[in-house]
C-alpha cells in the first residue's frame, strides 16, 4: 500500500521469514555459522533455541537456500505436536518417500532403505525439526533412535532442533542424556543491540530500494530498540505500522514520537497493558510471565505472545562515566569478596591467575561490616587463599549507609590504585557497590555468577545482580539458564562466556581436608548423640541476611525444627546475630542437647565435613544449595524460589519454604527413602577457574594495551 508513495519495490517488512532479508548479525552469523559446521561434520544433532521472533526460521530457510543439493537431501518438519510414531511417519514424509507399511517395524526399514539409497550416491540427509520444543520426550527418543542408521562408518541421518528455549531445559533431562551426548553443536540465538537494530532496519529498506525516505531521526532507531527489546519479528511488526502510519498522514520523517505512539496502538489491538512509559527511557523488555510481589510501573514492549513485563533497571556503557582520564592503571585485576561464599571462589581463581603468565595479578579485597563473615586465619589457610591485599571495613549502620560508606572508601582506593579491572561475583551489596564504583571510574568490571535470577524483585540481592550484570563488561555464567535470563533483558551474546561454577573447584581441592563432624562438636562441647540416630543428622543454615535476621520467621522456623528434630537431629550452624536473637527470645528453651545442637560459623573444611555427611540440609542460602548438589546431599530450602534453579532442576535441591506441611513431609521422604537424587550440571566439574582464566585472558589480549601484553612475557 505505502510502497509506491516512497518508492520502494516491495514490502520491507513483511512477517513471513524471507531468505532474502537475511541479516547477518552477531548472533546470526554465529548461529549460521554452528549450522554449517553441523553440515560438515554429517553427524549428530546441532540444536539452535531462541525466543519467539529471534529468526529462527529464517536462519534455517537461509541454510537451506545455500546448500549443494547434489550432496544434500533436506527434510523439514515444522508441525512438531508429534508422539514417537506420528514423528516416524512424518519424517518419511518430508523425505517425500512412498511409505510401504504402517508398522513401526516397516516404517523403519522404508527410511533405512532410503537413506542407505542416498549414501551410495554420495548424499547424505539432513532432518531440520523446526519448533522441537514441541516433541515429546519419546519422539525426541525416537529421533536418537535414527540418529543410529549407519552405512560402513558413515551416519545416514543427522538432525537439527530448532527451538524455542524450553528446548535446552528438556534436553538436560536425565532421561535424554543419551542424545545430549550426541549434541556436537549447541547455540542459543539472543536479541540484537541497540545498533544492530538500526543496521537491521536500514538492511531491510535498502533491499527494497530505499532512499531515505521516509527519513528515520536517531532518536527513532533508538526508541524501536527500546519498544522491541532487538527481537527481529517485533521489529518488522513495528516498522511496518510506522511505514503505514506515515503513508496515511502523507508524511516523510519517523520521530520517537511516531515510535512510541505506534507501538502503543499495537500493544492496546493485542491486548497488552498500555503502562504509561518511564521518562528516562532505560527499562528493559519482556518476559514470561511470574508472579511477582509490588512491581513497579515498568516500560511496555511488543511481544508476539501475551507476555508480562520484565522491569528492571538497564544501563547503558555510556552511563557513570569518570569526568576525568586518570594516568595509566595498575597491572592487575582486583577481585571483590564480601561474603564466605565471595572467598572461597576467589582461592580457586587465585590458584589458576597463578598457574599462567599471560594474565596481570590478581589482587585480593574484602569488604567487611560487623555481625557479617569475615576471613581468618583457618579459613584462608586451608582453602589456600592468600593473605587479603586490601581490607575495608565498613561501620555498624543501615544496610544503605553502610553501602554508602563503602562506596566512598571504593572510590578512593579505585582512584588511587586503578586497576586493569574489577572482578565482582553474584548480587552481594560488596558487588553493586563496586561495580558502581568501578563503573564511575571507568573501570572495566568482570561480574562472575552473571545471570542468576529468582524473579523475587523484593529481594535486594535480585536487583543488585540485574544492575551488576547490565553494568559489566564481561559475563561469567555457572548454568545455561543464565544466558537465557540475560538474553531476555537485552544483555548482548558477546559479552557473555559460560565458564562453570567456581565453589566446585575448591570443594574437590578441599574434601581431603574435610573434618569429620564429630571433631567439630567436640570441639564446640556439642553432644556426639547427635550423630548416632539411626537416620544420621539434618543440619540447618541460614544466610546472614536472610530468615536469620528476621525473629518472627525465626521463631516459626524454630518451632519447625524442634518438631522435626524429634525424628532426625539437627546441628544447626548459625551466625553471631542470629544466635544472640536465638538466645534474647529463648527460642530453643527445654531443647534436648541430643535432638538440636547449635553451632557458630565454622571454617570451610569443617562445614564442608558436616554437609557432606548429612543427611539432609535445611537453608536459604544459594551457596549452600550448590554445595549440596555438588556433595549429592537432599536440600531442602526455605524459600518458595532460589535464583539456584540449576539445583533445583538437576540437582538434589527441593523449595519447601516455610511450610510447616511441606518441611515435615519432605523430610519424611528422605528418612524413608533417602531424598532426591540428583546430578552435576554441566561445567560443574573442579575444572571452572581454568576456564574462568581462559576466558579473561583471552578478553584481555582484546583489551589490553601492547605494552602491558609485553610485560607478562
Amino acid at each position: 500500500m505505502y510502497e509506491s508513495y516512497f518508492g520502494l519495490t516491495g514490502a520491507p517488512f513483511l512477517l513471513n521469514p524471507d531468505p532474502s532479508f537475511y541479516f547477518d548479525s552477531r548472533g546470526h552469523s554465529s548461529a549460521l555459522s554452528y549450522l554449517k559446521f553441523g553440515l560438515y561434520q554429517a553427524e549428530g544433532f546441532i540444536v539452535v533455541t531462541g525466543d519467539i521472533g529471534a529468526g529462527k526460521t529464517t536462519l534455517v530457510r537461509t541454510l537451506l537456500s545455500d546448500i549443494d543439493n547434489d550432496k544434500v537431501v533436506a527434510a523439514q518438519l515444522v508441525s512438531t505436536q508429534l508422539e514417537a510414531g506420528d514423528l516416524l511417519r512424518s519424517t518419511i514424509t518430508a523425505f517425500g518417500i512412498p511409505p510401504k507399511g504402517q508398522t513401526k517395524a516397516e516404517l523403519i526399514a522404508t527410511l533405512e532403505a532410503y537413506l542407505t539409497l542416498l549414501a551410495t550416491q554420495n548424499k547424505r540427509a539432513v532432518l531440520i525439526v523446526d519448533e522441537a520444543q514441541n516433541l515429546s520426550r519419546d519422539a525426541i527418543e525416537e529421533l536418537r533412535m535414527l540418529s543410529n542408521f549407519q552405512f560402513g562408518n558413515q551416519a545416514l541421518l543427522q538432525s537439527f532442533l530448532i527451538g524455542q528455549p524450553e528446548l535446552r531445559d528438556m534436553l538436560l533431562s536425565r532421561s535424554l542424556e543419551q542424545l545430549r551426548q550426541r549434541v556436537i553443536a549447541s547455540y542459543h540465538l539472543g536479541p540484537m543491540d541497540r545498533e544492530e537494530t538500526r543496521r537491521y532496519i536500514e538492511h531491510r529498506l535498502k533491499k527494497v530500494g530505499w532512499n531515505d525516505h521516509p527519513h528515520f531521526d536517531d532518536d527513532a532507531f533508538d526508541e524501536i530498540y527500546q519498544w522491541t527489546s532487538g527481537i527481529p519479528r517485533r521489529i518488522n511488526l513495528l516498522c511496518n505500522r510506522l511505514l503505514l502510519a506515515t503513508y496515511l498522514i502523507e508524511g516523510h520523517n519517523v520521530t520517537s514520537a511516531d515510535v512510541a505512539r505506534i507501538a502503543m496502538e499495537i500493544r492496546a489491538e493485542i491486548g497488552e497493558p498500555t503502562l504509561t512509559r518511564v521518562a528516562n527511557h532505560d527499562l528493559s523488555p519482556a518476559t514470561e510471565a511470574v508472579p511477582q510481589p509490588q512491581r513497579p510501573l515498568v516500560m511496555p514492549t511488543l511481544t508476539d505472545s501475551v507476555e508480562a513485563p520484565l522491569d528492571m533497571p538497564r544501563f547503558s556503557n555510556a552511563l557513570l562515566q569518570p569526568a576525568t582520564v586518570r594516568g595509566p592503571r595498575t597491572h592487575a585485576f582486583l577481585m571483590v569478596a564480601g561474603s564466605r561464599t565471595g572467598c572461597i571462589r576467589a582461592a580457586a581463581l587465585q590458584k589458576a591467575f597463578a598457574a599462567r603468565t599471560d594474565l596481570p595479578a590478581l589482587k585480593l579485597l574484602t569488604i567487611n561490616a560487623p555481625g557479617r563473615f569475615e576471613l581468618h586465619g583457618d579459613w584462608s589457610e586451608h582453602m589456600g587463599l592468600r593473605e587479603p591485599d586490601f581490607s575495608l571495613q565498613v561501620p555498624s549502620a543501615s544496610p544503605v549507609g553502610q553501602m554508602a560508606d563503602g562506596l566512598r572508601q571504593l572510590d578512593h582506593l579505585l582512584h588511587e590504585y586503578n586497576p586493569a579491572a574489577v572482578i565482582v561475583q553474584g548480587g552481594d551489596d560488596a558487588a553493586l557497590v563496586a561495580s558502581l564504583a568501578a563503573h564511575r571510574q571507568g573501570v572495566p568490571i568482570i561480574h562472575l555468577e552473571a545471570g542468576l535470577r529468582s524473579f523475587d524483585r523484593s529481594r535486594p540481592q535480585e536487583i543488585n545482580a540485574m544492575m551488576c550484570d547490565h553494568m559489566a563488561d564481561l559475563l561469567l555464567t555457572s548454568e545455561w539458564v543464565a544466558h537465557d535470563n540475560l538474553t531476555r533483558e537485552g544483555i548482548s551474546a558477546d559479552r557473555v562466556q559460560f565458564a562453570g561454577n567456581l565453589i566446585m573447584d575448591t570443594i574437590r581441592s578441599m574434601l581431603p581436608q574435610a573434618s569429620p563432624p564429630k571433631y567439630t562438636l567436640r570441639q564446640f562441647n556439642q553432644s556426639p548423640d547427635l550423630l548416632k540416630g539411626k537416620q544420621g543428622y539434618g543440619l540447618v543454615h541460614l544466610h546472614d541476611s536472610g530468615m536469620g535476621a528476621d525473629i518472627q520467621t525465626l521463631t516459626e522456623l524454630t518451632t519447625i525444627l524442634k518438631s522435626i528434630s524429634r525424628d532426625l537431629p539437627l546441628v544447626w550452624v548459625a551466625n553471631e546475630p542470629t544466635r544472640r536473637l536465638i538466645e534474647q527470645h529463648q527460642l530453643l528453651a527445654g531443647v534436648d542437647g541430643s535432638q538440636l545442637g547449635l553451632l557458630p560459623v565454622v571454617p570451610y573444611y569443617k562445614m564442608i565435613g558436616l554437609i557432606g555427611t548429612a543427611a539432609c540440609v535445611l537453608t536459604d542460602s544459594s551457596t549452600v544449595q550448590e554445595e549440596t548438589t555438588i556433595l549429592g546431599v537432599p536440600c531442602l530450602t526455605l524459600h518458595n524460589y532460589t535464583e539456584r534453579r540449576i539445583t533445583v532442576e538437576q540437582g538434589t535441591n527441593i523449595a519447601v519454604g516455610c511450610n510447616s506441611s511441606l518441611i515435615h513431609r519432605a523430610v519424611a521422604e528422605i528418612l524413608r527413602g533417602g531424598g532426591k537424587k540428583g546430578r552435576l550440571p554441566k561445567f560443574w566439574d573442579g575444572l571452572t577457574a581454568n576456564r574462568t582464566a581462559e576466558h579473561l585472558a583471552a578478553w584481555w589480549k582484546q583489551r589490553a594495551p601492547r605494552k602491558d601484553l609485553s610485560a607478562l612475557n
